[in-house]
């Protein structure tokens, strides 16, 4: 790896770290960071050749990622009769897919619900403490930070 390639994952890092502080702290993954995590995918993926993933997986990883999210969130916006999942999650994961590309989107799409909902919980049992009448469907998870992890 060159240190071009070492620098622009230095970069993704700090990147990867405000989205989740600002989805913490806001609810909110920005869509300049969101654009900017994409560009340096395909920087990185550009200085490197394309070695890891080739340009057709890289689309397929966003196009798939971000269309199954919007699926989700569809499905999910019906269930709850409100906004379930931010359009900056779906942002993030076709940022992501542009990365990792295509199947491994799906499966850091997996591990980031698996984190989001021990998160959750955590969220919950939390609440619990303070108003123990709260149910776990009350409870507004950012996603955001399942995701980036």
């Amino acid at each position: 790896m060159t240190l071009l390639a070492a620098l622009i994952i230095f970069i993704m890092a700090i990147v990867l770290f405000f989205l989740a502080k600002n989805d913490l702290k806001n609810y909110i993954l920005p869509d300049y960071l969101n654009a900017a995590l994409g560009i340096l995918f395909l920087v990185f993926h550009g200085v490197t050749h394309w070695q890891s993933v080739s340009i057709f997986e890289s689309v397929c990883g966003a196009a798939g990622g971000a269309g199954l999210l919007l699926f989700v969130r569809c499905i999910a916006d019906k269930f709850y009769r409100k906004d379930s999942l931010g359009l900056g999650d779906v942002k993030l994961i076709a940022a992501g897919g542009l990365g990792l590309g295509f199947p491994d989107i799906f499966l850091a799409l997996s591990l980031g619900a698996l984190i989001g909902l021990l998160h959750g919980v955590l969220m919950w049992q939390r609440q619990k403490k303070k108003h123990p009448a709260v149910r776990f469907d009350e409870i507004n998870v950012p996603a955001g930070l399942g995701l980036v992890l």
